[in-house]
């Protein structure tokens, strides 16, 4: 469960997030969507615990964020837009060291890493170093640090970076079985159709403020939706009519 009530955070005197709230439930899939500095990666860093807020509170679990940081990040699983891996470490050596940050037994913690390292085919990079590895394997890697310790709510910040068309797929069946066991899952995206297709949950967020927020089949029925793309492009129609070809390259 997430809950956010009245969620300001501001830089240089400039609004973010301006006066947000909304709630997902427990085993609901929320696609978090908006243009370029719409506000979506300082909500995901916010609702982390990795970044401080000016105003608002921020629930995770019942859990209060400001007030209990720790404990938050120990039920939480976070893939960061860009995050940076210990290269001189294998595959393995990382994944063990994220298991023993958060406990998990030795005999879990190997089954757990043989099971990802199959679902996303990964095995036989396991004892290369990470620095030789490609983006997509590296993405591989991320996903399941994240996913080790079993986490109870899931942040995904673009979480498809480097990823084939096979990996991929195999992301949102994950993501779906993870959900229908009871995880709830804050997913942001410019990935428009796999948004549509994968969440229960609709919020767009558009210059810190959030202008959708509904369950994706009411959205779907609602009077003269289509899609997301055309809904997304709706938000600033009437700035790109402003300008022209011809105001381009005359």
């Amino acid at each position: 469960m997430i809950k956010v009530n009245n969620l300001v955070k501001s830089f240089n005197g400039v609004n973010a997030i301006s006066d947000i709230s909304f709630e997902i439930s427990a085993g609901e899939i929320c696609g978090y969507i908006g243009t370029n500095g719409a506000g979506k990666s300082t909500t995901v860093k916010i609702l982390t615990g990795a970044m401080d807020f000016d105003s608002g509170t921020v629930f995770v679990n019942n859990l209060n964020v400001k007030e209990n940081p720790i404990e938050v990040k120990k039920i939480i699983g976070y893939v960061p837009e860009n995050a940076n891996l210990f290269n001189s470490l294998t595959p393995f050596e990382y994944l063990e060291f994220i298991g023993k940050i958060f406990e998990i037994p030795e005999n879990i913690l190997k089954k757990r890493i043989d099971v990802f390292s199959q679902f996303f085919k990964f095995q036989e990079f396991l004892k290369q170093s990470l620095g030789v590895l490609s983006k997509g394997n590296r993405q591989k890697i991320l996903i399941t640090s994240a996913l080790l310790h079993n986490p109870e709510v899931i942040f995904f910040d673009e979480p498809l970076n480097g990823l084939d068309a096979n990996a991929i797929f195999s992301f949102q069946d994950l993501t779906s079985e993870l959900s229908k066991n009871g995880k709830t899952i804050f997913y942001c995206s410019h990935l428009l159709d796999m948004i549509e297709k994968i969440s229960d949950k609709i919020i767009l967020l558009d210059k810190g403020k959030i202008v959708v927020d509904s369950p994706t089949l009411e959205l779907k029925k609602s009077d003269g939706y289509s899609n997301l793309e055309n809904l997304f492009k709706s938000l600033d129609k009437a700035e790109t009519e402003k300008i022209t070809f011809s105001d381009i390259y005359n």
